[in-house]
């Protein structure tokens, strides 16, 4: 809480300097996000009434989550500075398929999460709170009960009726003919359809790399108001570049998923492979800004799970990973209880119910980077510049116009020192840490930034500090001011007494 309140104070500070750190309003542009996966069934239940297939005494059915739960907690997520939220699907499902996975009729909606008019009720409550919604859509595998599986004149349509899925906990499910023009235009169909009666902001194309990059490029065209993610799964970043320049605006780096749960788990671990697909990102992929980074989902062992397994602190790995990610070119995604630290193998483990009533030390850590986030313009549009990677000891640039930043990350067991030379920065200025408060002056030629274990600074090269008169005689005036007010309050006291 000391940290965000520093955090909180310094900017304002830093920003009111000389030549200092510039702020700017929010951005609508999509790489200035910070995106929340949020499994509906699972966050939170605001309406019993559609309560139907719940059953809380088994953790495999229905547990109540709904549209207008969700809606009643956009200001929990938008204090926690999310501005982008990601939805599970909301078409018909087959009985107890929680995760919307299992679809069974795109033209209806599933009932348990509620109807239609309440997803736009969602949405119209998160524009309000200037927040984006996107719906997660499944367009390349279906429920073995869809309706177009007992269609007869739709046997072109499906490649494999009933066909073991990864992850396992899917169980069977009938896989489409993406190849099939027809397929691919109902699909189209059902989402502009749900856009144009809910009022979305985008999709969400979960296992999208499971289709050909070109089945994508109709969606594009005819939904080009939308912002369309594509789910990539092992792929390179070059197979990823291929799906944005067949018309989606942002792809999943799968790429840099595993090494950065490598590298967060624990402590000491090399950290040259994540550096490297970052530089990597920045070469081959059209939009790299945009590119979403994260560590789990809906198909994956939580995070937490890894570094449980290597006996770690949870709270202290996840704030090295998400500063990390914040810091980082890319658009952070947290995929929902992560700020809670949720564990669990793939599947019904892992999707536990949310619990708002959790220790807040995370919470408030995200809350903090967030604001630095959304203040830093350099922190989401600023070039990427490696200073210093060694073994988990991480330090990089970031720049934009007349901001330059320095992240130093220390992901290891013991204090660290790094020097950088004075003349790649400005040996007349100075180094503001704003998470911690540290700072650096140039001397004999380097700037020193020095680390105690699993910590993380951001500094903002600044102009030197001085004798600031102009705050010392603010903070003299309310000092008086106060002195007169308990006086006042005092004599007060005294004559009616």
């Amino acid at each position: 809480m000391k940290r965000r309140l520093f955090s909180l104070v310094m900017i304002p500070l830093l920003l009111f300097s000389s030549h200092a750190v510039m702020a700017e309003e929010k951005s609508e542009e999509w790489h200035d996000e910070t995106i929340y996966f949020l499994m509906t069934d699972r966050f939170m239940n605001g309406d019993h009434s559609n309560d139907e297939q719940v059953n809380n005494g088994d953790p495999a059915a229905y547990q109540g989550g709904d549209f207008k739960g969700a809606a009643d907690q956009l200001d929990y997520l938008q204090e926690m500075g999310i501005t982008s939220i990601v939805i599970s699907p909301v078409f018909e499902n087959e009985p107890g398929a929680y995760h919307g996975y299992k679809v069974t009729d795109y033209s209806k909606m599933n009932e348990q999460f509620g109807t239609k008019k309440e997803l736009q009720q969602l949405v119209k409550k998160a524009h309000e709170l200037n927040m984006r919604v996107l719906v997660d859509f499944p367009a390349t595998r279906v429920s073995t009960e869809h309706v177009w599986v007992s269609d007869p004149e739709k046997d072109g349509w499906i490649t494999s009726k009933s066909s073991p899925q990864e992850p396992a906990w899917l169980g069977n499910m009938a896989e489409l003919n993406t190849s099939n023009k027809d397929v691919q235009k109902s699909l189209v169909d059902a989402a502009d359809s749900l856009a144009d009666d809910t009022g979305i902001d985008g999709y969400f194309f979960s296992d999208a790399s499971r289709a050909e990059p070109a089945f994508w490029t109709a969606f594009a065209e005819r939904l080009s108001d939308l912002h369309l993610i594509g789910e990539m799964k092992d792929v390179t970043p070059e197979e990823g570049a291929a799906y944005e320049e067949a018309g989606l605006d942002a792809v999943t780096a799968s790429w840099l998923q595993q090494p950065l749960r490598e590298q967060f788990a624990t402590i000491d671990r090399p950290s040259d492979a994540v550096k490297e697909l970052l530089v990597k990102e920045q070469e081959v992929m059209k939009n790299p800004l945009s590119t979403i980074h994260v560590t789990d989902s809906v198909f994956t062992d939580r995070f937490t799970l890894d570094m449980a397994n290597e006996n770690m602190f949870p709270g202290a790995r996840w704030k090295m990973a998400l500063t990390y990610m914040y810091t980082t070119p890319g658009t952070p995604a947290i995929f929902y209880a992560s700020e809670i630290a949720q564990n669990g193998e793939s599947g019904i483990d892992s999707h536990g119910l949310m619990n708002f009533r959790t220790d807040q030390e995370l919470v408030d850590y995200i809350k903090q980077i967030a604001v630095l986030r959304s203040d830093l313009p350099a922190l989401r549009r600023g070039t990427y510049e490696p200073i210093h990677e060694k073994d988990g000891m991480s330090v990089f640039k970031r720049q934009y116009e007349d901001e330059t930043l320095i992240v130093a990350i220390n992901n290891t067991g013991e204090t660290q020192k790094v020097t950088i030379p004075a003349e790649d920065l400005d040996p007349e200025k100075e180094l503001r840490g704003l998470l911690a408060g540290d700072m650096s002056r140039a001397a004999e030629g380097e700037f020193t930034i020095i680390l105690d274990r699993e910590e993380a600074e951001i500094y903002a090269l600044a102009e030197k500090t001085g004798i600031n008169y102009a705050f010392i005689g603010a903070m003299v005036t309310v000092y008086v001011t106060f002195i007169i007010f308990l006086y006042l309050v005092w004599k007060r006291g005294k004559r009616a007494a």
